[in-house]
This record gives structure tokens, sequence and C-alpha cells, in this order.
């Protein structure tokens, strides 16, 4: 029997996939379903049985949004418009998308239809390459003009990093998507949308997280794909720390996730 994984990134990274970053938890990753070698649909094992104790066997950490107006106040889940969704699981803080409607308006950054290419000035942050700068049409003047307006009230909106775009992925959402919570982010593309994680083995490419299929994906900086902003911190946390040894059970805990893995 397997359970369906996620594969691509994930399927190279498994457990690494959340050790550098220092939110309190993380949200679950939306899987329900268990699937035999045929992919047929099966029960989730119980305590005891094989496979238990994966990521679809509970909800320790449900994704729990919160609706804000542009003045980042909080609205009820019934409201019709919204400006940012807090995300109350990790506590960062999303653009809204709006105006999908297949054209685009670089005199809106925050128009849905909008792509831009990957580009950062930053040695510190671009992994050796800065990119492909497009005046106007590039990450980097997208992020400036959040922060020039003041978006929100705000000015240290930036690009999501891999890990945490990939926290808004949800993976029981079957292709082609969007696989997104649209009842908070709607006028989502099911599409690639850009992170500000550089390719490590290639300095001319970046990674990207593909909302029709919730995997990542490195493309070429040149590439003109989506963009959503993010903004809240960013903090190491060490493995040994995250990481618990329980000597009497067959488990290693994890404080992020409250699963033992």
């Amino acid at each position: 029997m397997k359970r369906k994984e996620l594969t691509g990134f994930f399927g190279c990274v498994g457990l690494l996939f959340f050790a550098a970053v220092a939110w309190s938890a993380v949200p679950d990753t939306g899987y329900t379903k268990w699937y035999d070698v045929a992919d047929n649909v099966f029960s989730c094992p119980r305590p005891g049985q094989v496979l238990y104790s994966q990521t679809d066997d509970s909800s320790s950490n449900p994704s729990s949004y919160t609706k804000l107006d542009d003045s980042g106040n909080a609205l009820p889940d019934s409201a019709m418009s919204w400006t940012m969704v807090k995300d109350n699981v990790t506590g960062l803080i999303w653009e809204m998308k709006t105006n999908m409607n297949w054209v685009k308006n670089y005199n809106d950054p925050h128009d849905a239809d909008n792509t831009y290419t990957w580009y950062d000035n930053n040695p510190a942050t671009n992994g050796g390459y800065e990119g492909t700068p497009d005046k106007g049409k590039d990450t980097k003047d997208f992020i400036n003009a959040l922060n020039t307006a003041n978006f929100g009230g705000f000015s240290d909106w930036r690009l999501p990093t891999l890990k945490e775009l990939h926290t808004i992925v949800n993976y029981d959402i079957p292709s082609p998507g969007p696989t997104i919570n649209a009842a908070y982010f709607p006028n989502t593309q099911p599409s690639f949308y850009w992170s500000s994680t550089a390719s490590s083995g290639y300095d001319y490419r970046a990674w990207c997280v593909g909302f029709d299929d919730g995997y990542a994906h490195d493309y070429g900086k040149y590439g003109n794909y989506f963009v959503r902003a993010v903004r809240g911190r960013q903090e190491t946390h060490p493995p040994q720390q995250r990481y618990w040894d329980n000597s009497s059970a067959p488990f290693v805990g994890d404080r992020l996730t409250a699963r033992r893995k």
C-alpha cells in the first residue's frame, strides 16, 4: 500500500521542508485521502496499522485564514471584499489579487493577470545571478510598487520564499486547480507563481510553485510568471529545536506539525 506523496521538490527534501522556518506551526497539507498501488482510495490507517501517523492521519494544524481590510483590520468571513489575507497558522499576511479577466494591467500591481520576470539585484539573495530586469514588469519592480504605495499600511512586502509559498497550497484539490483555498484567495491562476528562492544548482534559474498541481519547478529567471506578495517574519528554526526523540516509542516528534515521524 502507499499514500499519495508530494513529489518533485517535496519528494527530494522530505523532512527538511520546513527546517529553516521558525513559525510556531505550519498548516496541514490538505491531503485527506489514502491510495493503494492501483490509485484506489482506502481508509486512513488507524493506530497500530501500517502507515499510521503520516500527514493524512489528523488535522493537527488545520488551515485558518482571516480576511483583512486595506488598513490591516480583521473582517468577518462573510466579508465580500478584502485586501489582504492573514494565515492564522504561520502569521504571514498575503496580498490579494484582483481583476482576473485575462487582460494585463501593470498600472495595478494587484492585477491577477500580470506576469513578471524574476529580478533581484542583491547578490546576497539572488543566487549569483540577478535575473532579468524588465521595466515595470519584473519581480523587483512589483514589490517596489507595493512598498512605495505603503500597501495595506505596510512597506515591508516581499516575494515569498519557496517554503512560504508552499504553505498556502491545498494538495487535496486536484489538477488543474487552482490548488488553493479560493474562498480566501480568489483570482488565483492555476499556473506558476514566482518565489524569491533562487535555484542552488543553476544561477540563472529560480523556483516557482505551480498552483495547478502544487509542485515546485525551477525555471529560467527570464520567464514570465505570476506573483503574490507576502509580509511577515522569516526566522531560522534549528532542526535540533524542531524535533525531539521519544526513546520510549518508535517515532520522532515534530514541534511544527505536532506530529510523529
